[in-house]
């Protein structure tokens, strides 16, 4: 049973402490900041798919999210903020979740690079690589754990 929502520290977009309610670099469309990990889930779960795609690639680049959500070439990935829907879309979605949770400790390049990394608490796997190859209900949890960590303070 959990007791509340993980509060994250100072939010910061763009570069700039706190957030705004001006969208900046990695700020959520309706102003407001992503301050726990329940913000970003409920900003993931809430927002229509072609608005996740569209904010994942203003966060990680369309690359990137091509190879999450399984396919080679980012025209796809464009497809899908346009007219097609994407094969994975939960997975998008949790995508979108960890990137908010990542991207409220430090701006886009740091998610990004938090994503391709070698990460020591996923056995030195990248994050993206978990998303494309396995279940998502097999590494939700020790991906969450590490998105965590990493944007706990200190």
């Amino acid at each position: 049973m959990r007791a509340g929502p993980r509060v994250l520290p100072d939010v910061v977009w763009g570069g700039v402490r706190g957030g705004s309610y001006g969208v900046m670099e990695g700020q959520p469309e309706d102003g407001r900041p992503i301050r726990s990990d329940l913000d970003a889930h409920d900003r993931a779960m809430r927002t229509p798919i072609k608005a996740v795609v569209a904010e994942l690639v203003d966060i990680l680049g369309a690359t990137t999210v091509a190879v999450i959500g399984g396919v080679t070439e980012t025209r796809a990935v464009q497809q899908w903020t346009i007219d097609r829907e994407p094969q994975r879309p939960h997975v998008l979605r949790f995508a979108l979740q960890l990137a908010l949770m990542v991207s409220s400790r430090a701006d886009r390049t740091i998610a990004q690079a938090w994503f391709h990394g070698s990460n020591p608490r996923l056995g030195d796997r990248a994050p993206m690589m978990l998303l494309r190859v396995k279940d998502v209900g097999e590494v939700q949890a020790p991906l969450l754990d590490a998105a965590r960590a990493f944007a706990r303070p200190g």
